[in-house]
């Protein structure tokens, strides 16, 4: 039998049948358009997407109304003395016939870092409810322990500075003032009340000096201190959100945090030494020497608490916004793979679907993704794909029996399927391998649509004999 086309023929109205130049029962043409309505299901699951976004912005906005009201995140900082002073320099003055040298006055301030430090950070943490959204907050309380040389001050002052030993404090830090519960500090064997100050940074570049608030005390200097190590313990209590760190404020540092906790993010900058993650409480521990910190651990006007702060961020994992996200970027693929999967039944069967029926499908799929979040916001991102793929996969698979008017292929359908939202999950859990997994699907897929339609007639020209047994 020849696959040629008939030539059009005059119908009744004596015009021309051009029905028989396109196939009747062709899947190629068939499988192209079912390439098209997947194509064009990108529509719906774009919609599915802004619903998407609107969403994760309005959790991540309920995230800054509750730091806002209890105190962000927190980088804490220990003892650090200060100690301000003045020294003559000359600067050139242009005036209206030549430039003369003037002799102006100056100030500055020497910062001193510890020689060693130590702070031990433990976490208290909560879940505060804002609508639908979970954030956590922690109270922390640490303890420092340092030891000061003070002699490196006068040694390593500008040339002709005049110390201001009288104006000397210790000072500590937060950055977020709002958090602060408590705060204690204990200098060479002297308590000192800990108040808030503003402490000046001089002129740099050009640019006016600038007001910053600390946590401070007086030291209470009546002259240059002896030379001898002077050792300083402080404890504070602060609350915050999300995220707790420790600036390595002594040329050697050692930080150790802990706190309960089951699902911390070591992100703040360096790796801990030593850690471990347990279901409930977290432990962490590193050691900053002075060649990796940084900053000199003496000079004058260094920024104070510009050092490496390792720390910890909590991850909410009943956040299921990321989880969808991921989910929906592979949207496309896994609406091709069900169309593919229901073209093969169609090539395999006696049974025709109709274009409409591929979009009823694709609809389907779409509501998948909005039952998963809307489900996942309520109750976790685990079950709530579980229960919208049962959903999904029992909507499809009863479809497929109706339509193709067999409980076989209502039975390959449920197994089909299962094992492709099963895959779905798999590849979402699998962040890392999440490209290597899909890709890998993908390709299978395709490989086992080739093999299954290779005896397949595609042209399917005129022809009225039943599709062959693959």
């Amino acid at each position: 039998m020849s696959d040629s086309v008939a030539p059009p023929r005059p119908n009744e109205g004596g015009g021309y049948d051009f029905t028989r130049l396109v196939p009747q029962r062709s899947f190629g043409l068939k499988l192209m358009l079912v390439c098209a309505l997947a194509l064009a299901m990108a529509i719906p699951a774009g919609f599915v997407w802004a619903i998407f976004s609107s969403r994760a912005i309005a959790a991540q906005n309920a995230v800054y109304e509750v730091t806002n009201l209890q105190a962000g995140s927190q980088n804490l900082l220990g003892p650090v003395i200060i100690v301000p002073f003045e020294r003559d320099v000359i600067v050139s003055v242009n005036t209206v016939n030549n430039t003369v040298n003037q002799v102006q006055t100056k100030t500055g301030r020497m910062v001193l870092y510890p020689e060693t430090g130590e702070v031990s950070t433990d976490l208290v943490t909560e879940i505060r409810k804002r609508g639908l959204q979970e954030i956590p907050v922690f109270t922390a309380n640490s303890v420092f322990k340092a030891s000061f040389n003070p002699s490196r001050i006068a040694a390593e002052a500008p040339t002709g500075a005049r110390l201001r030993w009288s104006e000397a404090r210790v000072v500590m830090n937060m950055s977020d003032l709002r958090g602060a519960k408590d705060a204690r500090l204990t200098i060479g064997g002297r308590i000192l009340e800990i108040a808030p100050i503003e402490v000046t940074i001089a002129e740099i570049s050009g640019q006016p000096p600038q007001q910053i608030r600390l946590l401070g005390a007086s030291l209470g200097w009546t002259e240059e201190p002896v030379a001898a190590p002077l050792s300083a313990e402080a404890t504070l209590s602060v609350s915050g959100a999300q995220n707790i760190s420790a600036a390595a404020f002594a040329r050697d540092t050692t930080i150790k945090l802990s706190g309960n906790w089951g699902s911390p993010s070591f992100d703040s900058g360096v790796l801990p030494d030593r850690r471990k993650v347990e279901k409930e409480r977290f432990e962490a521990e590193w050691h900053i020497p002075f060649l990796a910190r940084g900053v000199p651990g003496v000079g004058a006007d260094l920024s104070i608490g510009a050092v490496i702060s390792p720390g910890a961020t909590l991850l909410d994992e009943g956040n299921p916004y990321q989880s969808v996200e991921r989910a929906l970027k592979y949207a496309p693929l896994f609406i091709g793979l069900v169309f593919l999967t229901y073209f093969l039944f169609e090539a395999t069967s006696r049974k025709r679907a109709h274009p409409a029926q591929y979009v009823l499908v694709g609809l389907a799929q779409t509501i998948f993704y909005m039952l998963l979040l809307s489900i996942s916001e309520v109750m976790g991102f685990s079950l709530g794909f579980l229960l919208a793929a049962i959903a999904t996969v029992l909507a499809l698979s009863l479809y497929a029996g109706a339509v193709f008017g067999s409980r076989m292929a209502m039975m390959k359908a449920l197994a089909v399927f299962s094992a492709l939202y099963a895959l779905i999950y798999v590849l979402l859990s699998q962040e890392e391998y999440g490209l290597l997994v899909g890709s890998v699907a993908s390709f299978l897929a395709i490989a086992g649509t080739m093999w299954m339609t290779r005896k397949l007639d595609w042209y399917g020209v005129g022809r009225t004999q039943p599709a062959p047994q693959i």
